[in-house]
């Protein structure tokens, strides 16, 4: 069965009922992933085609006619379902409100072992309380946000708290040594699928995953907190990718789940492509500010009216 893969990565702001900006760069850049991960024989859904696109399986959304028999998506989408259903294709999607309950910040932490001190806050009155009785660096997590997207790392400006909303996760501030992932399928059966290495920034942004021969400290630990979450989405209706981020802290201390992304993530792209790629050695996916390298993904698109727009950032394999 052929599938057309459609890589929504603004995923979250639909979860948020935010309005969907057509021209975000980097969202109309990652719609590309696809091409590190699908089978050959597939498709890729875009709203634009890229500059460099010769013979390739990019395939218009604007388009009436499809090729393709199935949909899959990089998060769950009543809007690729409203799609695929006026393009007669097949899409299957988990109920809404379970996709956008497994997606929750407060799912994770309700679900998993909490450092100390973290609390769910769920008034401004709580929040204000935590503040001043919690010592030391410390951080607001808004409920749905990506990638340090959402975060808002104490003391700020008073406004910045307020725009979290409620509820909000606070957490001290910990001294994290490694972070990395786990990426599943929950289907029938819920399938393991591989590990990787997280690298952020500062402030929590994402910069690279690390795939291969990587050594992962409490690797088994974490599997063992996980495997249970997992058995509660399924059970609960959720099926698809999940990635399930930890990290390790404070002297080799094991914080099991620090969030669920209950879609496809970097991770789960860097596994697939390490495997079909590079199956034997241990690499890294960059994305980067600047130009130069060797870009893994188009270098801008083309507009309806024939401008080209090009991407300011790129991403790229190590070795």
């Amino acid at each position: 069965m052929k599938i057309l893969h459609i890589a929504n990565t603004d995923f979250e702001d639909e979860l948020l009922n935010q309005k969907r900006s057509a021209l975000n760069l980097i969202h109309l850049q990652l719609q590309f992933l696809p091409t590190l991960y699908a089978d050959p024989e597939d498709g890729i859904g875009v709203t634009h085609l890229p500059i460099e696109a010769t013979s390739s399986p990019f395939y218009l959304l604007s388009c009436d006619k499809c090729p393709y028999s199935q949909v899959e998506s990089w998060g769950a989408s009543r809007e690729i379902a409203q799609w695929a259903k006026g393009h007669r294709l097949q899409y299957s999607m988990p109920p809404w409100e379970v996709v956008r309950t497994v997606n929750s910040k407060e799912f994770s932490f309700l679900q998993g072992p909490k450092l100390p001190g973290a609390s769910l806050l769920r008034t401004q009155q709580e929040v204000a309380a935590w503040i001043a009785t919690t010592p030391g660096p410390k951080v607001l997590k808004s409920c749905f946000g990506v990638s340090g997207r959402g975060h808002a790392l104490l003391p700020c400006d008073p406004k910045r708290i307020e725009r979290l909303g409620l509820p909000v996760i606070g957490e001290p501030w910990v001294s994290r040594q490694l972070d990395f992932s786990t990426q599943w399928l929950i289907g029938a059966e819920i399938s393991y699928l591989g590990a990787t290495i997280c690298v952020c920034d500062a402030r929590g942004k994402y910069v690279e995953n690390r795939v291969g021969d990587v050594h992962i400290p409490h690797l088994e630990a974490h599997l063992e907190v996980a495997y249970p979450i997992l058995q509660k989405m399924q059970a609960m209706g959720f099926f698809g990718n999940v990635g399930i981020d930890a990290f390790i802290y404070d002297d080799n201390k094991l914080h099991p789940i620090v969030e669920i992304n209950a879609r496809k993530t970097m991770g789960y792209v860097a596994l697939r492509f390490q495997q079909h790629h590079f199956p034997k050695q241990t690499i890294a996916l960059k994305y980067l500010a600047g130009s130069g390298r060797q870009n893994l993904l188009p270098s801008g698109i083309v507009k309806e009216d024939g401008t080209q727009i090009y991407f300011q950032r790129q991403l790229v394999v190590a070795y």
